[in-house]
């Protein structure tokens, strides 16, 4: 029992991260922010791009995440449909990585 609790909270601590690296690096997206912080490396690259390349990088990490949140979560307790809402940060993430590669 508990180390089911123990996997349960380490769960929502990844999702959380994984939720507000989301919401930080979209608005960093979001607002296409020409700004470059490293003016003088090899390949300067603006903020949105960096954030789309790290939202790219990042999907597969959230996807798991959310995976193992709608796996251990509550299962019992919630059911089925509502537990797929987990998997909303993902869809996010998913839609803004399209808009980043094919927009």
């Amino acid at each position: 029992m508990k180390t089911n609790k123990t996997l349960s909270i380490a769960i929502i601590v990844v999702n959380v991260m994984g939720l507000l690296c989301l919401i930080y690096f979209a608005i960093l997206y979001l607002t296409h922010d020409t700004f470059i912080y490293n003016p003088d490396a090899m390949l300067p690259i603006e903020t949105w791009d960096r954030a789309g390349m790290t939202l790219t990088i990042g999907f597969i990490p959230l996807l798991i995440a959310n995976i193992f949140a709608f796996l251990y979560i509550l299962k019992d307790k919630i059911k089925k449909s509502l537990r797929l809402l987990f998997f909303i940060p993902s869809l996010i993430c998913l839609v803004l990585v399209i808009s980043y590669w094919f927009i």
